[in-house]
Protein backbone atom coordinates (compact mmCIF):
# COMPACT_ATOMS: atom_id res chain seq x y z
CA UNK A 1 0.00 0.00 0.00
CA UNK A 2 3.05 2.55 1.15
CA UNK A 3 6.16 3.24 -0.69
CA UNK A 4 9.14 3.96 1.37
CA UNK A 5 11.55 6.60 0.17
CA UNK A 6 14.61 7.61 1.91
CA UNK A 7 15.05 11.46 1.41
CA UNK A 8 18.42 12.88 2.97
CA UNK A 9 18.68 10.61 5.48
CA UNK A 10 14.61 11.16 6.55
CA UNK A 11 12.34 8.33 5.65
CA UNK A 12 8.71 9.25 3.86
CA UNK A 13 5.35 7.02 2.66
CA UNK A 14 4.47 7.49 -0.34
CA UNK A 15 1.01 5.47 -1.19
CA UNK A 16 2.61 2.89 -4.02
CA UNK A 17 1.24 4.01 -7.53
CA UNK A 18 0.29 0.40 -8.31
CA UNK A 19 -1.68 0.30 -5.25
CA UNK A 20 -3.31 3.68 -6.38
CA UNK A 21 -3.84 3.07 -9.92
CA UNK A 22 -5.54 -0.83 -8.88
CA UNK A 23 -8.00 1.59 -6.14
CA UNK A 24 -9.09 3.61 -8.88
CA UNK A 25 -9.87 0.77 -11.12
CA UNK A 26 -12.03 -1.40 -8.47
CA UNK A 27 -13.52 1.87 -7.82
CA UNK A 28 -14.39 2.80 -11.38
CA UNK A 29 -15.71 -0.97 -11.99
CA UNK A 30 -17.60 -0.61 -8.83
CA UNK A 31 -19.72 2.94 -10.12
CA UNK A 32 -19.98 0.75 -13.68
CA UNK A 33 -21.45 -1.83 -11.87
CA UNK A 34 -23.84 1.03 -9.89
CA UNK A 35 -24.76 2.84 -13.01
CA UNK A 36 -26.00 -0.83 -14.29
CA UNK A 37 -24.28 -0.40 -17.70
CA UNK A 38 -24.56 -4.21 -18.68
CA UNK A 39 -21.14 -5.40 -18.27
CA UNK A 40 -20.83 -6.62 -22.50
CA UNK A 41 -20.02 -2.66 -22.71
CA UNK A 42 -17.75 -1.88 -19.82
CA UNK A 43 -14.88 -2.97 -22.36
CA UNK A 44 -16.01 -1.52 -25.73
CA UNK A 45 -14.50 1.87 -26.04
CA UNK A 46 -15.57 4.12 -29.05
CA UNK A 47 -12.14 3.48 -30.96
CA UNK A 48 -14.34 0.33 -31.36
CA UNK A 49 -16.93 1.94 -33.51
CA UNK A 50 -16.79 0.20 -36.96
CA UNK A 51 -17.73 1.80 -40.22
CA UNK A 52 -17.31 5.01 -41.73
CA UNK A 53 -21.52 6.28 -42.28
CA UNK A 54 -21.95 7.74 -39.36
CA UNK A 55 -18.00 8.90 -38.02
CA UNK A 56 -18.66 12.72 -37.85
CA UNK A 57 -22.19 12.14 -35.89
CA UNK A 58 -19.73 9.76 -33.99
CA UNK A 59 -17.21 12.30 -33.31
CA UNK A 60 -20.43 14.77 -31.89
CA UNK A 61 -21.41 12.33 -29.50
CA UNK A 62 -17.12 11.81 -28.41
CA UNK A 63 -17.02 15.87 -27.76
CA UNK A 64 -20.24 15.70 -26.29
CA UNK A 65 -19.38 13.47 -23.62
CA UNK A 66 -15.44 14.61 -23.07
CA UNK A 67 -17.34 18.21 -22.15
CA UNK A 68 -20.10 16.43 -20.62
CA UNK A 69 -19.54 18.94 -17.61
CA UNK A 70 -18.85 22.29 -19.48
CA UNK A 71 -21.92 24.53 -18.82
CA UNK A 72 -22.45 24.77 -22.28
CA UNK A 73 -24.39 21.22 -22.78
CA UNK A 74 -26.34 22.48 -20.05
CA UNK A 75 -30.04 20.71 -20.75
CA UNK A 76 -28.72 19.68 -23.81
CA UNK A 77 -29.78 15.66 -24.45
CA UNK A 78 -28.90 13.23 -27.39
CA UNK A 79 -31.73 11.28 -29.26
CA UNK A 80 -29.14 8.69 -31.29
CA UNK A 81 -31.25 6.64 -33.96
CA UNK A 82 -30.82 3.66 -36.31
CA UNK A 83 -31.34 0.09 -37.31
CA UNK A 84 -30.84 -2.65 -34.90
CA UNK A 85 -26.91 -3.33 -34.89
CA UNK A 86 -25.98 -0.09 -35.82
CA UNK A 87 -24.00 0.52 -32.19
CA UNK A 88 -26.24 3.16 -30.24
CA UNK A 89 -26.01 1.83 -27.54
CA UNK A 90 -22.49 1.20 -26.66
CA UNK A 91 -22.19 4.75 -28.20
CA UNK A 92 -24.31 5.54 -25.60
CA UNK A 93 -22.97 3.50 -23.42
CA UNK A 94 -19.73 5.30 -23.90
CA UNK A 95 -21.40 8.39 -22.93
CA UNK A 96 -21.99 6.69 -19.75
CA UNK A 97 -18.52 5.97 -18.77
CA UNK A 98 -16.48 8.76 -19.93
CA UNK A 99 -19.22 10.62 -17.17
CA UNK A 100 -18.54 7.98 -14.75
CA UNK A 101 -14.89 9.16 -14.97
CA UNK A 102 -15.96 12.61 -14.54
CA UNK A 103 -17.48 11.90 -11.43
CA UNK A 104 -20.78 12.06 -12.62
CA UNK A 105 -23.82 9.86 -11.15
CA UNK A 106 -24.83 7.22 -14.23
CA UNK A 107 -28.08 5.72 -14.55
CA UNK A 108 -28.88 3.21 -17.52
CA UNK A 109 -32.06 1.38 -17.84
CA UNK A 110 -33.82 -0.48 -20.70
CA UNK A 111 -37.00 1.91 -21.63
CA UNK A 112 -39.65 -1.41 -21.45
CA UNK A 113 -38.36 -1.60 -17.91
CA UNK A 114 -38.53 1.64 -16.87
CA UNK A 115 -42.15 2.01 -19.06
CA UNK A 116 -43.07 -0.76 -17.00
CA UNK A 117 -42.50 1.05 -13.58
CA UNK A 118 -44.16 5.04 -14.77
CA UNK A 119 -47.43 3.19 -15.29
CA UNK A 120 -47.23 0.96 -12.23
CA UNK A 121 -47.11 4.13 -10.21
CA UNK A 122 -49.75 6.18 -12.19
CA UNK A 123 -52.73 6.77 -10.95
CA UNK A 124 -53.46 6.12 -6.85
CA UNK A 125 -51.36 3.10 -6.69
CA UNK A 126 -48.02 3.62 -4.57
CA UNK A 127 -45.32 0.70 -4.52
CA UNK A 128 -42.66 2.50 -2.26
CA UNK A 129 -39.86 -0.01 -3.84
CA UNK A 130 -40.78 1.09 -7.84
CA UNK A 131 -41.50 4.88 -6.20
CA UNK A 132 -38.22 4.95 -4.98
CA UNK A 133 -36.20 3.13 -8.08
CA UNK A 134 -37.63 5.83 -10.06
CA UNK A 135 -36.55 8.62 -7.67
CA UNK A 136 -33.36 7.22 -8.31
CA UNK A 137 -33.35 7.04 -11.63
CA UNK A 138 -34.37 11.03 -11.73
CA UNK A 139 -31.27 12.05 -9.42
CA UNK A 140 -28.89 11.22 -11.65
CA UNK A 141 -27.04 13.60 -13.71
CA UNK A 142 -27.20 11.49 -16.72
CA UNK A 143 -29.47 8.98 -17.52
CA UNK A 144 -29.31 6.18 -20.70
CA UNK A 145 -32.62 4.73 -21.49
CA UNK A 146 -32.14 2.03 -24.13
CA UNK A 147 -34.69 1.58 -26.87
CA UNK A 148 -36.80 3.88 -26.18
CA UNK A 149 -40.67 4.17 -28.16
CA UNK A 150 -39.94 0.33 -29.31
CA UNK A 151 -43.19 -1.26 -29.53
CA UNK A 152 -41.82 -4.53 -29.67
CA UNK A 153 -39.66 -3.69 -26.29
CA UNK A 154 -42.55 -3.60 -23.88
CA UNK A 155 -46.01 -5.28 -24.11
CA UNK A 156 -47.55 -2.40 -22.78
CA UNK A 157 -47.41 -1.06 -26.30
CA UNK A 158 -49.52 -3.68 -27.90
CA UNK A 159 -52.66 -3.65 -26.02
CA UNK A 160 -54.52 -0.41 -28.04
CA UNK A 161 -55.89 0.38 -24.19
CA UNK A 162 -52.63 0.68 -22.97
CA UNK A 163 -50.92 2.45 -25.67
CA UNK A 164 -51.89 5.97 -25.07
CA UNK A 165 -50.95 5.23 -21.01
CA UNK A 166 -47.74 4.49 -22.39
CA UNK A 167 -47.37 7.61 -24.52
CA UNK A 168 -48.54 10.01 -21.85
CA UNK A 169 -46.31 8.11 -19.07
CA UNK A 170 -43.21 8.96 -21.86
CA UNK A 171 -44.35 12.86 -22.38
CA UNK A 172 -44.68 13.79 -18.90
CA UNK A 173 -41.46 11.87 -17.72
CA UNK A 174 -39.25 13.68 -20.27
CA UNK A 175 -41.15 16.38 -20.10
CA UNK A 176 -40.13 16.76 -16.21
CA UNK A 177 -36.47 14.80 -16.79
CA UNK A 178 -35.49 18.07 -19.80
CA UNK A 179 -36.19 20.79 -17.03
CA UNK A 180 -34.27 18.84 -14.45
CA UNK A 181 -30.43 18.86 -14.27
CA UNK A 182 -29.70 15.49 -15.54
CA UNK A 183 -28.74 15.17 -19.38
CA UNK A 184 -30.48 12.04 -21.25
CA UNK A 185 -29.11 9.51 -23.51
CA UNK A 186 -31.62 7.74 -25.61
CA UNK A 187 -31.19 5.27 -28.07
CA UNK A 188 -34.08 4.14 -30.81
CA UNK A 189 -35.04 2.58 -33.96
CA UNK A 190 -37.02 4.98 -34.42
CA UNK A 191 -36.16 7.98 -36.69
CA UNK A 192 -37.03 11.50 -35.47
CA UNK A 193 -38.87 12.35 -38.51
CA UNK A 194 -41.31 9.21 -37.79
CA UNK A 195 -42.22 10.12 -34.22
CA UNK A 196 -44.97 12.69 -34.81
CA UNK A 197 -46.71 9.97 -37.21
CA UNK A 198 -46.65 6.97 -34.41
CA UNK A 199 -46.37 8.62 -31.59
CA UNK A 200 -47.99 12.44 -31.67
CA UNK A 201 -46.63 15.70 -32.23
CA UNK A 202 -45.74 16.36 -28.51
CA UNK A 203 -43.48 13.77 -27.80
CA UNK A 204 -41.75 15.10 -31.50
CA UNK A 205 -41.49 18.35 -30.48
CA UNK A 206 -40.34 17.38 -26.78
CA UNK A 207 -37.30 15.76 -28.73
CA UNK A 208 -36.65 17.83 -31.17
CA UNK A 209 -35.99 21.21 -29.10
CA UNK A 210 -34.10 19.61 -26.40
CA UNK A 211 -32.11 16.81 -27.85
CA UNK A 212 -29.60 16.51 -30.58
CA UNK A 213 -30.59 13.67 -32.97
CA UNK A 214 -27.86 11.95 -34.21
CA UNK A 215 -28.58 8.99 -37.33
CA UNK A 216 -26.16 5.87 -37.08
CA UNK A 217 -26.40 3.51 -40.03
CA UNK A 218 -23.06 1.35 -39.59
CA UNK A 219 -24.09 -1.80 -38.90
CA UNK A 220 -22.22 -4.42 -37.03
CA UNK A 221 -23.59 -7.60 -37.53
CA UNK A 222 -21.10 -8.49 -40.19
CA UNK A 223 -18.01 -7.96 -38.04
CA UNK A 224 -19.31 -9.56 -35.23
CA UNK A 225 -19.92 -12.95 -37.81
CA UNK A 226 -16.19 -12.21 -38.86
CA UNK A 227 -15.21 -13.16 -35.40
CA UNK A 228 -17.13 -16.16 -34.57
CA UNK A 229 -15.94 -17.28 -37.56
CA UNK A 230 -12.37 -16.52 -36.35
CA UNK A 231 -13.14 -18.61 -33.55
CA UNK A 232 -12.73 -21.94 -35.49
CA UNK A 233 -9.71 -21.47 -36.98
CA UNK A 234 -7.94 -24.60 -38.45
CA UNK A 235 -5.27 -24.66 -35.13
CA UNK A 236 -7.89 -25.17 -33.25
Amino acid sequence: MYKFVDIEGEEYAFIDPKYKKELAKKKYEYLLQKSEIPKFYWTIEFSDYKGENSKDNLEKVIQYAKNITNGKFDHIHLYLYGNNNSQKTAIACNVGKEAIKQGLNVKFILAGSLIDKLIKVQGYSYIEEIEDEIKKIKNSDVLIIDDIFDPNKSILWKNPDSASLVLTAWDMFIREMVSSNTKMILTSNIAIDIIPKKFGESIYHLIDRNFICLSFFDDIKTYRKKKFDNLFDSKM
